[in-house]
């Protein structure tokens, strides 16, 4: 249905470093399809934040909010960011067809 030729790394969140950002915690790789393209969304505090990536990967997957997302880049450039979005997409009977992260 849509292709998915890239990949992610997930690091789950665990405890916060002394800058504040999730530090820790298991890896897990997933296929997927990334976008890139900018757009203003507020975040999960309400704070209006520009996004640049949404990431599309195939049934449900358990992604939070102090998750760190790693992949690369057209530019063959490492980036690794949290998610400021995540969201299931669901077919009418309710079962889990893709879950969309935006970054």
């Amino acid at each position: 249905m849509i292709p998915l030729k890239q990949m992610i790394t997930v690091t789950q969140g665990g405890e916060l470093d002394a800058w504040g950002k999730p530090a820790g915690g298991t890896q897990t790789v997933y296929q997927c399809r990334i976008d890139e393209e900018s757009k203003l969304l507020k975040d999960a505090q309400g704070k209006d934040v520009l996004a640049t990536v949404e990431i599309l990967m195939k049934g449900f997957v358990p992604i939070g909010f102090r998750d760190r997302i790693e992949w690369l880049d057209e530019a063959e450039r490492t980036r690794k960011k949290s998610p400021l979005l995540v969201q299931v997409i669901r077919d009418l009977s309710g079962k889990p067809l893709f879950t969309k992260v935006t970054v």
